[in-house]
């Protein structure tokens, strides 16, 4: 993009849309590093509040706790509804600021409840997806894709401190997990200050706001308006893909759990494979972003769905061959990676281009609502049938349910390849 079409496009100079996408990177880096964190040290917490229960029972506690404080998740609706009301610069600052605020929180948490509590706060602000409305009321729409997904590979950084992270806090011989929690605090605090004194309003929300073109609605009356859009009904079925995909992915957060009760990885395995299939989602992206602006965003949703039960056979089955677990979990859950966060970035991508710049940040906000209900609902489900079957057998029976996300993309979505947010009604 030359700086004159792109100060053309969005009213920005070429060094002040760099620099956007170096705090957005920023922001993606500390998002990703919070997203992924506490599910690389369930094994640590269970050692270091429940180890006087029996193995199912621990994984049962983890299973409710894990799905109960999902439903702090729910309240990224309303940072995103806000991010309508307030502005998209003004929710980016405090989401954060929540996630360092959360991670102090967790170093000083000294039982398993406050530890849980403030994972709940946590949830309240990372994997929000203010940063990728920010780039894409940024650019023109066929570089969306393009741009979202740079964004996301320079975050992958998040994961890979992470994982350099636990190869220092997490040992065989014993845990300092409270370690993972430093990263976040030393980058959110800062960053939050950056970002509320240097960014600027993304130009289309101040375009909209200038123009005088914004409805004054109530809090009910904004979330029904979000069902009174020309894409309502994809909009609809999107959310039941959403809610489908929560129930179905419990497996993300307790995959470590299960590699460790198995036992056929040690704890520097585990880790490696955290770090390994960072490169996997970085397959992912690519895909997204060389061939969604080209083929378009439905094909792509069509294959991460079917990619991820396969993916997780492979790796339940393959941590108990004791030859070659490592081999067979790295490439089970290095297609699980590919398939998660390759659907994530498509889905994300339709819901901004199904919706009008007054209702983006409602609608995004509600599809995480909708996302978080089957999280819990899949996690507390799970906590009861794990304590018959274990954690593999479960993993199972629930991801399977990703299978039917492809007929219901297949005849209720509609494909959003090239369109122009400004044009959206």
């Amino acid at each position: 993009m030359s700086e004159t079409k792109n100060e053309k496009s969005t009213g920005r100079s070429k060094k002040y849309f760099i620099y956007i996408i170096f705090i957005l990177m920023l922001v993606q880096i500390l998002d990703s590093y919070a997203t992924v964190f506490p599910g690389a040290i369930p094994s640590a917490i269970s050692e270091s509040f429940l180890s006087g229960k029996s193995e199912n029972v621990q994984n049962a506690i983890m299973a409710f706790a894990t799905g109960a404080v999902s439903i702090g998740m729910y309240f990224l609706f309303f940072s995103h509804y806000l991010s309508d009301k307030l502005g998209r610069k003004k929710m980016l600052s405090v989401t954060v600021f929540g996630m360092a605020l959360a991670a102090l929180g967790m170093f000083f948490s000294f039982n398993f409840i406050m530890y849980m509590v403030f994972v709940f706060f946590l949830s309240f602000f990372f994997s929000s997806d203010i940063w990728l409305i920010y780039i894409n009321e940024e650019v023109k729409s066929n570089k969306r894709a393009y741009y979202s997904n740079i964004i996301l590979m320079a975050g992958l950084l998040g994961p890979i401190i992470m994982v350099i992270s636990r190869f220092i806090f997490i040992k065989e011989t014993g845990s300092f997990w409270q370690g993972m929690t430093i990263f976040p605090m030393l980058i959110g605090f800062p960053l939050c200050i950056v970002i509320y004194f240097t960014l600027k309003e993304t130009s289309r929300y101040q375009m909209m706001k200038e123009s005088g073109s914004t409805i004054s609605r109530s809090f009910k009356e904004d979330i029904g308006s979000i069902f009174k859009t020309e894409s309502r009904k994809p909009y609809t079925f999107l959310l039941l893909i959403v809610f489908l995909r929560g129930i179905s992915g419990i497996y993300m957060g307790l995959f470590e759990k299960y590699m460790s009760d198995v036992g056929t990885l040690t704890q520097d395995q585990i880790t490696m494979v955290f770090f390994l299939v960072i490169f996997a989602v970085i397959i992912a992206y690519s895909i997204n972003g060389f061939l969604a602006d080209r083929i378009g965003r439905k094909p792509l949703l069509y294959l991460w769905s079917f990619m991820a039960p396969v993916s997780v056979l492979i790796w339940v089955f393959g941590a108990h061959n004791t030859e070659n677990a490592f081999s067979i979990v790295l490439l089970g859950y290095s297609l699980t990676h590919i398939s998660t966060w390759g659907a994530i970035g498509i889905i994300r991508l339709i819901t901004i281009e199904m919706l009008p710049t007054d209702r983006r940040g409602t609608g995004i906000g509600f599809r995480s609502l909708i996302g978080g209900i089957g999280g819990t609902i899949g996690l507390l489900l799970s906590g009861v049938i794990i304590l018959f079957v274990g954690l593999g057998t479960t993993f199972i029976i629930f991801v399977m349910g990703q299978f039917i996300v492809i007929p219901i993309a297949y005849f209720f979505l509609k494909e959003t390849k090239g369109v122009e947010l400004s044009d959206i009604k």
